[in-house]
């Protein structure tokens, strides 16, 4: 399916194979990655997928991305292995090792923007490395509202490259771990970090903290919202990749950064209620809406 118009929102990130052991089993061929999990947060067919596969592609990963973004116009296949990962989680999901990392197609991909999407409003780039979300961003014919996410690794190998971007972005969305390496400080002052990380020129900055909830801070606001509570966590994998993926479709709806950062944190605690993205295709409006009525009524501020 294509569009003769602009696309309203693009995602970009990584799509991979993975494989996740937790204390629930050893899962295989997962489909994951930072670019599928924001799509499948959204609703189908309300954002343009970018990225790259290789032609190990499962043709069920294939439809099930194709039945959600809007064209597949900007989604390549190459020949080769699709990125894999393989991770093993802690018993109580507090820390993971990462088994391998084979980037497969993806090292020698450049992004390639269909003419639909060079005009979007909301471009999400979601955490690959900061020399391919830079190719990205420099397609944009307009000046989109751009989200920004990435990972202690990028952070470590690509500082320069990365905190370049950063100075270009409306919202850099990171963890807790990722924002004390970024601002070199102990992470004892969330205040003073989160200051010393906007002085690199992101507009604005969300600290996610798992369990502990999410923190928002620019140069005008500081407020914080709780995680929604979840009995049984089945994989905390993508949980990250899902929040900014809701935060974005609050955004598309017109709302505001708080409520906006409500919807993210209701689509996590779907997320992480299945192995790889299984809870995200399970969520229901009813279910969904009585969640984020509990992130209304309990939202610390």
């Amino acid at each position: 399916m294509s569009s003769n118009q602009s696309h309203k929102s693009v995602v970009f990130g990584s799509i991979s194979i993975d494989k996740i052991i937790n204390k629930h089993g050893s899962f295989l061929d997962v489909l994951g990655g930072s670019a599928a999990y924001a799509l499948l947060a959204n609703k189908q067919k309300t954002c343009e997928l970018v990225g790259v596969v290789g032609d190990d592609f499962k043709n069920g990963h294939w439809e099930l991305l194709s039945k959600h973004s809007i064209s597949t116009n900007s989604l390549t296949r190459l020949s080769g292995k699709t990125f894999c990962w393989g991770g093993e989680y802690q018993k109580d999901f507090s820390s993971r090792r990462t088994l391998y990392v084979d980037p497969g197609v993806s090292e020698t991909y450049l992004p390639n923007l269909s003419d639909n999407s060079k005009n979007c409003s909301f471009l999400l780039l979601g955490n690959t490395a900061p020399h391919l979300q830079a190719a990205l961003l420099n397609q944009m014919e307009n000046d989109p509202y751009v989200m920004l996410d990435t990972f202690k690794l990028y952070i470590d190998i690509a500082n320069k490259e990365l905190k370049q971007l950063i100075n270009k972005v409306d919202l850099l969305c990171i963890n807790f771990n990722e924002a004390v390496e970024l601002s070199g400080l102990n992470g004892k002052d969330l205040a003073k970090m989160a200051k010393t990380i906007l002085n690199l020129g992101s507009k604005s900055l969300i600290i996610k903290d798992g369990k502990n909830g999410s923190h928002f801070f620019d140069s005008a606001n500081q407020f914080s919202i709780k995680a929604y509570p979840i009995d049984k966590v089945i994989d905390t994998t993508g949980a990250g990749d899902s929040y900014i993926g809701g935060i974005l479709m609050g955004k598309m709806k017109g709302m505001n950064i708080l409520d906006s950062m409500k919807v993210g944190a209701v689509t996590a605690s779907f997320c992480i209620e299945g192995v790889g993205v299984e809870g995200l295709l399970k969520i229901n409006k009813e279910e969904f809406n009585r969640r984020l009525d509990w992130m209304n009524r309990n939202h610390t501020s």
